[in-house]
């Protein structure tokens, strides 16, 4: 193929799975120790392996390509040598899409791969809902927390939220979600404060309402075992809108008498009485299979 004698020795296969990848998604294969040496492919039938003969003993970058702000980036990827006359068979690690993301937790790739901020669409009642990853690996190894970017329903609440019209409704954004998908979401046990005393209860959902701590670090029974998502440490990220416009959304801890917490519309801690329609914001919880 052109190149000096003593350098390369043969030929060797990388085969990549395309079956998480769409129509049009370009495939590429890059050497790491010389940039002009770059391959690239474009996926034509969904489930449809692409084949890439390169030179051996060569260390490459596998990844896909997408067109960001104009410019042509690469997401994701793995890295391997092939040898002489090896097939490697690879699944890009592709941060757009649920399935992607599930593929780097289970690769342990998650604090190089992924950043707080990624948006990643799903589909809910049959079209796009983006959600932003809000915080990596805070409760558990090989972890991403996902929120809503906006709010997506308006709900009243009550004093407990584990029997409560908010939690209805994050139940049922769950299962509206693409059921291929909604595969990937991990059951989360959560933690609120409900009631007088105040009480700390417990409780397992897919998708739930993040706690007063977890989205301003208020201080309406702030729950200590938790904390503030990575995401919301800036302000500005801490807004909500519902139709264009910003709008306070709840969380789940209540914050004394007939009050519940929530984040105000300039993304500050607050509180209202649990009869007000606020917004309400789910998340949902990804996390490598081992």
């Amino acid at each position: 193929m052109g190149y000096p004698d003593g350098y390369y020795y043969g030929q060797g296969r990388i085969i990549c799975d395309t079956s998480t990848f769409s129509v049009g998604d370009t495939i590429r294969v890059r050497s790491m120790t010389d940039s002009s040496k770059v391959w690239n492919q474009q996926v034509a039938t969904v489930g449809t392996a692409l084949v890439f003969t390169v030179p051996c003993y060569d260390y490459y970058k596998i990844c896909t390509v997408q067109d960001i702000g104009g410019v042509a980036t690469e997401v994701g990827g793995v890295y391997k040598t092939v040898d002489y006359g090896q097939t490697l068979f690879i699944k890009v690690l592709d941060k757009t899409t649920l399935g992607g993301i599930q593929g780097i937790l289970n690769a342990h790739q998650e604090t190089s791969l992924l950043n707080i901020g990624d948006e990643v669409d799903i589909t809910v009642n049959g079209s796009p809902w983006t959600m932003q990853i809000a915080g990596i690996n805070i409760y558990n190894p090989h972890e991403a927390i996902l929120v809503s970017k906006n709010i997506w329903a308006k709900s009243v609440t009550g004093n407990n939220y584990t029997s409560s019209n908010l939690r209805t409704v994050a139940q049922a954004f769950y299962s509206d979600i693409n059921s291929n998908e909604r595969q990937y979401i991990k059951q989360a046990t959560r933690q609120c404060y409900a009631s007088a005393s105040p009480n700390l209860q417990s409780y397992s959902d897919y998708c739930y309402i993040l706690g007063h701590k977890e989205t301003t670090n208020g201080s309406y029974y702030k729950v200590d075992s938790q904390a503030q998502m990575p995401l919301f440490a800036t302000q500005a990220n801490r807004i909500k809108t519902y139709n264009g416009e910003a709008l306070n959304y709840w969380t789940t801890d209540w914050s004394g008498g007939s009050y519940n917490s929530l984040t105000n519309t300039t993304g500050a801690s607050g509180e209202a009485t649990n009869n007000n329609q606020y917004g309400v914001v789910p998340a949902f919880t990804l996390l490598a299979d081992s």
